[in-house]
């Protein structure tokens, strides 16, 4: 039986998924002059982008989870080099596990979203509403968007790994997939 705290944790999961897949979607589409009409969207769901991944660190620390994605101590250590030698023998990590390669692996998906939603929030800071033009301080604009577009780079990659993984997962037999589930039980 899955409890509130995971049907919320798994709509926020979903939410972010949905949101971050239009935020790296998106500007593929935005390089001709013809497509600007998506910047704004883009900007949008950006800043809604940036409150979930509030939400996620402040759900993290609110349920003291934070450790388990980013094992600093020796029990975290011993699990991610033991899930490490198991993928080398070609076993998978089991998705239950509370912590280990998998946690680690969402602990750096989740800097590099943390990464793309500040860089994203400060690009979006230095555009007045209803601007047209580029901000007054145009050098320090670009920073950011470099800034940006390299944490995208690694978010891109991460979403990648991912998803080819809960595939991977779930075609082994784990069932990953259920997280999108939004009922409160389980099959």
């Amino acid at each position: 039986m899955h409890t509130r705290q995971d049907f919320w944790l798994r709509l926020l999961h979903a939410a972010l998924a949905l949101f971050t897949s239009f935020q790296l979607l998106s500007p593929l589409w935005m390089s001709d002059p013809g497509s600007q009409w998506l910047f704004p969207w883009h900007r949008l769901l950006g800043a809604l982008t940036a409150l979930l991944v509030l939400l996620f660190w402040l759900h993290g620390y609110a349920m003291q989870s934070t450790g388990r994605l980013f094992p600093w101590g020796t029990t975290g250590r011993q699990q991610v080099q033991a899930d490490l030698a198991g993928l080398l023998r070609g076993r998978l990590p089991a998705v239950e596990t509370a912590g280990g390669l998998s946690a680690l692996v969402h602990g750096l998906g989740l800097l590099a979203i943390s990464g793309s939603a500040i860089t994203g929030m400060m690009m979006f800071a230095m555009i007045p509403p209803g601007h047209v033009g580029p901000p007054a301080d145009g050098l320090a604009f670009t920073r950011w968007t470099l800034l940006h577009k390299s944490c995208s780079q690694l978010l891109w990659w991460y979403c990648a790994g991912h998803v080819a993984m809960a595939l991977l997962q779930q075609w082994r037999g784990q069932r990953v997939l259920q997280i999108f589930r939004l009922s409160q039980h389980s099959d």
